[in-house]
């Protein structure tokens, strides 16, 4: 059994090994509001269940009934499973039942996304972090992980889930010392083909979710390399920089 990240959309966007697995698996589980069905266009399964109307009892107990069948299963999230993958429920419900599984990684929309932009997260004098992140639930509560407080740093930011909260991850960010004028990304659907890469600000988030008609699938990105670019030369591989496998080329 196998917990698979599907990658972001763009179905040669799998690694080799998600590929492999899924080209052999028997039965195919996804989450179809999120996964690209191209990536399984060359399984050799007979079964595909889609996820998008079932609870996670509803999930785990279709898992377990191919499982003790003795079936090759491949169980696909958006992106890399450990990030928003929900995947916790899934594994308790696995280890429980003594079902053996392995987790197979994918590419997240938010690497993907940099990418598509040319862009690098992590740059020389602008930051060397990167937080991902997201405008909680209702019902749930991070006081010490509020956005408001992780934007203070002025990483790189990118806020996963929260398409239909523009407005309060505008006001959280300008709460935390950014200006609305602030350059601000909208990265919908990246790698799909209908992806769209949206250039705004931090003060017109909203309108920009609301003229594009975007209120899921979409990261917001800002902070560090995004909102504030540098042309600063990295010392890896700056000429004057010695480093354990090569000298400097600077003369004394």
């Amino acid at each position: 059994m196998h917990i698979i990240g599907a990658g972001p959309g763009d179905p040669e966007l799998l690694t080799v090994k998600a590929k492999r697995i899924i080209d052999l698996s028997d039965v195919i589980i996804y989450a179809d509001s999120l996964v690209n069905p191209e990536v399984f266009q060359d399984s050799r399964a007979d079964k595909i269940i889609k996820t998008s109307t079932m609870n996670i009892d509803e999930i785990n107990e279709t898992v377990k009934k191919y499982y003790d069948d003795g079936k090759e299963i491949a169980r696909l999230h958006s992106g890399d499973p450990s990030v928003y993958g929900a995947i916790n429920d899934e594994m308790q419900f696995f280890r429980e039942n003594g079902m053996e599984f392995e987790i197979i990684p994918g590419i997240s929309s938010v690497f993907a996304a940099a990418a598509s932009l040319g862009l690098e997260l992590t740059a020389p004098g602008t930051t060397q972090s990167v937080i991902l992140t997201r405008v909680p639930r209702r019902t749930e509560h991070f006081e010490k992980e509020d956005l408001e407080l992780l934007a203070e740093h002025k990483t790189s930011l990118a806020i996963f889930l929260s398409a239909s909260n523009a407005r309060k991850v505008s006001e959280k960010l300008i709460n935390a010392g950014y200006s609305p004028e602030d350059r601000a990304i909208i990265a919908y659907r990246v790698s799909w083909p209908d992806e769209k890469m949206i250039m705004s600000t931090i003060g017109n988030l909203e309108h920009a979710m609301f003229e594009n008609r975007i209120n899921r699938q979409a990261l917001i990105m800002v902070g560090g390399n995004i909102s504030y670019y540098s042309n600063k030369k990295s010392y890896l591989y700056n000429p004057d920089f010695t480093h354990l496998f090569r000298k400097s080329s600077k003369k004394d």
